[in-house]
């Protein structure tokens, strides 16, 4: 996700201006360690099958270092900046959506479609997370 840190934040508001909105898109850690180490089952799964490509023969990401040490790491870092982060938006008075991504991905894209529409007015002439 972006911004990932202050620092990400800062910049962008530098760069692109005061955010309309930022997207909050939440998950429990499991549901998140479930679906990771998933993704690299099946990598491993189809990796024969395939040559230098984003995705398996299932359509899905593929990622090399979908594993458990890696996972955790990243989750690690998201919660260390994860609070300050949203803590910035909030002083900084820019509105939080907050999306839950439990959800299977056919609802969660659904929600995020959703999203889109009632945001096209707004997003033409400003800046969104």
């Amino acid at each position: 996700g972006f911004p990932r840190s202050l620092e990400n934040a800062q910049d962008f508001t530098a760069s692109c201006g005061h955010p309309e909105l930022a997207l909050h898109l939440y998950c429990d850690d499991t549901i998140l360690l479930e679906r990771i180490l998933k993704r690299g089952a099946l990598a491993k799964h189809d990796s024969a099958d395939m040559k230098t490509t984003s995705l398996n023969g299932n359509g899905h990401d593929v990622r090399t270092d979908d594993n458990i040490e890696t996972a955790l790491r990243r989750m690690r870092t998201y919660h260390k900046y994860h609070r300050p982060t949203m803590e910035w938006l909030r002083e900084h008075h820019v509105p939080v959506v907050n999306l839950d991504c439990s959800m299977t991905p056919e609802n969660v894209w659904a929600q995020l479609l959703a999203i889109g529409r009632l945001m096209r007015p707004a997003a033409v002439g400003g800046s969104i997370f």
